[in-house]
């Protein structure tokens, strides 16, 4: 779930701790339903932390006072110094991040983009432009132009999820999203050997999640089952049930 990992891996804690507990999911304290994995919604959601917890930007900010931090199109961005998604809140758009369509690079002239990929799906193509402008940002924080680049970069980028979604594992679509990201991430590579910043750069890779054990098969629901039954419940997002009395809301 795309929001809940995010969030662990930039808190350092669980989701029974830090709240996200998934894509969208019901808060019985305030009783609405929270959808924190959507454009609309993407910039707002640190709003949704906890009290106690705090991100890898402000534990950074807390420990070295003064050091610049970035966080590119990522939305668990509270405390660093130079925000994607900050860029979003002042756009003060109700689109959120659904909004900065006019502002994205083409995909079509993207030349580290799969264009095969970017003329038949439209979320492909929209990842992309996406991603390109990631990748500007990137450059910019890490170009010549910057004195001192980020103490602690947060890189998201978002066509490898749409191609693994859109093809599943080991599908063309999912290898070529792979192939435009690491090209990429080639482009920050050698800007760092340029700048001769690379012994100096500690760089992990990680994911938000994986598709191995998807079955196709597996196409059931619970609902037919607890209705069957006669068991009250509230099901959000993916088959995220709630089956206690406070949240009996069949949906």
């Amino acid at each position: 779930m795309t929001l809940a990992n995010h969030t662990s891996a930039l808190t350092g804690v669980g989701p029974g701790r830090h709240g996200i507990l998934n894509n969208a999911y019901f808060d019985r304290e305030t009783g609405r339903r929270i959808v924190a994995n959507d454009a609309s919604t993407w910039h707002r959601a640190c709003e949704q932390l906890r009290p106690g917890v705090r991100t890898v930007f402000e534990a950074i900010a807390a420990a070295r006072p003064g050091v610049s931090t970035a966080c590119v199109n990522e939305p668990i961005d509270r405390g660093a110094t130079y925000s994607t998604f900050g860029l979003v809140r002042a756009m003060n758009s109700t689109a959120g991040a659904g909004g900065l369509g006019e502002h994205l690079p083409s995909a079509a002239d993207d030349p580290h983009a799969t264009q095969e990929w970017v003329a038949a799906n439209p979320d492909y193509a929209w990842s992309t432009q996406v991603d390109a402008l990631g990748l500007a940002q990137i450059r910019q924080l890490w170009g010549e132009q910057a004195a001192e680049p980020p103490a602690f970069t947060w890189w998201n980028t978002t066509v490898t999820d749409t191609g693994h979604h859109g093809g599943g594992p080991y599908s063309p679509q999912a290898r070529a999203s792979m192939a435009d990201a690491d090209r990429r991430l080639g482009v920050f590579l050698d800007l760092l050997e340029a700048r001769g910043l690379a012994d100096d750069t500690v760089i992990l890779l990680t994911a938000d999640h994986g598709s191995e054990g998807a079955d196709p098969s597996r196409t059931g629901d619970w609902d037919a089952a607890l209705r069957a039954a006669g068991i009250p419940f509230r099901d959000e997002a993916y088959g995220f049930l709630y089956l206690t009395p406070s949240a009996a809301t069949d949906t």
